[in-house]
C-alpha cells in the first residue's frame, strides 16, 4: 500500500508586497501550496506599488547582495513570459546612461543636443557615460508583476488575498506558530508565517505594549520578536510624466538633484529623486504624503533636461518608503526562537529587483527547510540578535 501524502502546510504571509506575492507565488508553482497573504490595503498598495521597477544584473557585484541580484534579475526575464497568462508585467529590455547636467541651465529650454551614448536627454548636458546595455539592464512595472504572481498562485495552488492588519504571532507552549493574530482580535491558522512588511517591519522587533505612533492606527503595538531589527524607511517622491514617444535608455543624472528616470514601453516616464534622510515610518500604507515642493522639483529637471519631457503631462504624482536594515543588507530567513515564523524585508531601493529571487527562496525554506537557490547566511535575521 502507497503512503499517504503529508499534508500541506497551511501558509500565511503578511504583507501584499513584491516579497509576499512573490513567496506565494513561488510557494503555488513549485510547492503546490495555496497561501494565504493578509494586507491592510491589498496587493502592491505601498512601495511595491510606486516603485520605478528598473533591473540591473551587475550593479551589486562585489557586495553581500551579488548572487541574489543576479538570479533574481534572471528570474524577472524568466517570470516575463512564464506570467503572461495571469497578466502583463511589462518586462523589457534597456540601456542606461549617467548624464551630468549643468544646474545654472535650469531656466533655459533643452537645446536638442545629444552626446554620445545618450537617446533623449539633450539640454544641458555636460557629458555622459553607459551603465549597461540590454544584457544587464531591464525594467518590470512593479504593481503589475505582483497583481499577475497573485494571480498565477490562486490559479495554481488556490492562493488568496485577505483584508486585514497583522498584530503578532500566535505560538503554542512550545514557542511555535500556529497562526497570525490580527489587529481585530482573531487569528487566522497556520503552520508558517511569512513576515513581508517592508518599512513597517520595524513594529517585529519593538516590546508587544509599545505604541508604534502610526498615524491613524494608535492603537497598533509592536510584535515582541526580540533581536528582529528597527528597520526604517527612506521617502522617494516620483512623478510620472508621459513622453509623446516610447524612450528607450533609464538616465541617472548628475546635478539638478540628481533625479532618476525610468522610461516605460507605454511612454510613460518615471522620474524619482531628492529622497528624504531614513526614518521610522509613521504612515500607513498607501497613505505616504506626497509633498509639492519635491515633485515640481522633478518637473522643473525635466523641462530642462530633455525636449521630449519638456511640458510634458503630468499622469500622477506619489511618494513611498524604501525599506533598509541597519547594516544595508537584507533581513531574510528564519526569525530566530519562533518555529515556523520566516521574515523577508531590507531590500531598500532594490526591492523589485530582488523580490523574485527573495520569494523563490522563502517558498523554499518554509517548504522544504532548505532555502534551495540561494546560501541565505548573508541575510540570516538571526545576525542581530
Amino acid at each position: 500500500m502507497a503512503a499517504l501524502a503529508a499534508p500541506k502546510p497551511k501558509v500565511v504571509i503578511a504583507g501584499g508586497g513584491v516579497i509576499g506575492c512573490s513567496t506565494a507565488y513561488f510557494l503555488a508553482k513549485e510547492h503546490g501550496i495555496g497561501c494565504t497573504i493578509v494586507d491592510r490595503k491589498g496587493v502592491a498598495a505601498a512601495a511595491s506599488g510606486r516603485a520605478g521597477g528598473f533591473l540591473a544584473r551587475d550593479w551589486n557585484d562585489g557586495s553581500a547582495t551579488e548572487r541574489l541580484t543576479r538570479r533574481s534579475f534572471d528570474l524577472h526575464a524568466r517570470l516575463g513570459d512564464e506570467l503572461a497568462p495571469w497578466g502583463p508585467t511589462d518586462y523589457r529590455r534597456l540601456t542606461c546612461a549617467a548624464v551630468a547636467a549643468r544646474e545654472g541651465d535650469a531656466l533655459r529650454p533643452p537645446s536638442n543636443a545629444k552626446l554620445e551614448h545618450v537617446e533623449w536627454a539633450d539640454g544641458g548636458v555636460l557629458g555622459a557615460r553607459p551603465m549597461g546595455d540590454e544584457s544587464t539592464i531591464a525594467q518590470v512595472h512593479p504593481r503589475k508583476l505582483c497583481e499577475a504572481l497573485v494571480a498565477g498562485a490562486r490559479e495554481l495552488a488556490g492562493a488568496a488575498v485577505v483584508d486585514g492588519v497583522a498584530a503578532g504571532l500566535a505560538l503554542d507552549a512550545g514557542g511555535s506558530v500556529v497562526g497570525l493574530q490580527l489587529q481585530d482580535g482573531s487569528t487566522l491558522e497556520a503552520d508558517a508565517v511569512v513576515l513581508c512588511l517592508g518599512p513597517w517591519s520595524h513594529a517585529l522587533g519593538r516590546p508587544a505594549t509599545e505604541p508604534l505612533g502610526l498615524r491613524g492606527a494608535e492603537d497598533e503595538t509592536g510584535w515582541g520578536l526580540a533581536g528582529l531589527p528597527p528597520v526604517v524607511g527612506t521617502k522617494y517622491h516620483a512623478v510620472l510624466l508621459q513622453s509623446p514617444r516610447v524612450l528607450n535608455q533609464a538616465v541617472f543624472f548628475q546635478g539638478l538633484g540628481d533625479p532618476e528616470v525610468y522610461p516605460r514601453g507605454d511612454g510613460e516616464t518615471y522620474v524619482t529623486g531628492f529622497p528624504d534622510p531614513p526614518a521610522v515610518v509613521r504612515d500607513l500604507p498607501g497613505e505616504t504624503e506626497v509633498r509639492a515642493d519635491v515633485t515640481d522639483r522633478l518637473v522643473a529637471a525635466m523641462n530642462v533636461v530633455s525636449s521630449d519631457l519638456r511640458n510634458a503631462r503630468v499622469n500622477h504624482k506619489q511618494a513611498c518608503h524604501l525599506p533598509t536594515a541597519p547594516d544595508g543588507v537584507p533581513v531574510v530567513g528564519a526569525v530566530p526562537g519562533r518555529r515556523g515564523a520566516f521574515v523577508g524585508t531590507g531590500h531598500g531601493c532594490w526591492g523589485i529587483l530582488l523580490g523574485p529571487a527573495t520569494g523563490e527562496a522563502l517558498a523554499n525554506l518554509v517548504a522544504t527547510g532548505d532555502a534551495k537557490t540561494l546560501d541565505l547566511r548573508n541575510f540570516d535575521p538571526a545576525r542581530f540578535c
